[in-house]
């Protein structure tokens, strides 16, 4: 029983590391269109589940890709250091934009390098996580499977809702692997609506969220709230993500500062 709770514990730890920020491991190409990389993030149940879709009519673009566009986050107020797409890789088919971190470095005391990438398929966009090793900074260290989830649909209206989930199964040194499973609806609140961040009012925003149920060898263990705002041609402004388990909740808030686009 002991293990079990520790095994929860550690699972839960490093998987708030990977959905709240990641630090992408080097490229050594800047493109990749052959259809290589790791596919941890896409196969089987890890691979999005029932969030998957052909993609509808787009009404515009929410999340520019091009490589070397660049945005700047502050996290609970804390300037981070740019995320970047730094490379494009072709993987199973689809065309993927590789960033060398999501919205800022991480605070949990977990390290990891963890390859993050965006695909869009018309109105679809797909947060793609591979599999990375990780070291708890508490004498254990492992490997989390990736996950591919459906992060915003541009085309659904004010109250439209998705859904979809993922597992990832977690091996730790000296002690038995576990699987996590993860169920996710995502809501569109908002559209064309403006927000200020830092000063700047953005228009031609969606702003939508996602809910994520997530369960240790199928217990409840933790829920996560995060609220998205999208501008059009900008990209994400601003999002707010809510984090609770059976000890209390925590609220990382990431604020656009500058971007780059190409």
């Amino acid at each position: 029983m002991k293990n079990i709770k520790l095994i929860a514990g550690i699972f839960l730890l490093v998987f708030s590391f990977s959905i709240t920020s990641c630090d992408v491991e080097p490229i050594d190409s800047s493109i990749d269109l052959g259809d290589g990389g790791t596919g941890g993030g896409g196969g089987g149940t890890g691979g999005g589940g029932t969030g998957g879709g052909g993609g509808g009519t787009s009404t515009g673009d929410y999340w520019p890709t091009a490589l070397n566009n660049q945005w700047v986050f502050k996290n609970n107020g804390v300037l981070q250091e740019p995320m970047k797409m730094i490379s494009i890789n072709s993987i199973g088919g689809n065309t993927y934009y590789t960033f060398d971190q999501l919205f800022g470095a991480s605070s949990s005391g977990t390290s990891a390098g963890v390859v993050a990438r965006l695909r869009k398929n018309s109105g679809d966009y797909y947060l793609k996580i591979e599999d990375f090793t990780f070291d708890t900074g508490l004498g254990i260290t492992g490997n989390l499977t990736g996950y591919q989830m459906l992060i915003l649909k541009d085309y659904l209206n004010a109250g439209q809702t998705w859904t979809g989930n993922f597992t990832q199964t977690a091996t730790f040194t000296g002690l038995p692997s576990t699987t996590q499973a993860t169920t996710y609806t995502g809501q569109i609140l908002e559209r064309d609506a403006t927000v200020t961040v830092n000063g700047v009012s953005y228009t031609n925003v969606i702003k939508m969220k996602i809910t994520q149920v997530v369960t240790v060898m199928g217990a409840p263990a933790n829920n996560v709230v995060t609220e998205y705002w999208f501008s059009k041609n900008i990209g994400p402004v601003k999002s707010v993500t809510v984090s609770t388990d059976d000890v209390g909740s925590e609220t990382t808030t990431s604020e656009l500062d500058s971007y780059i686009l190409n």
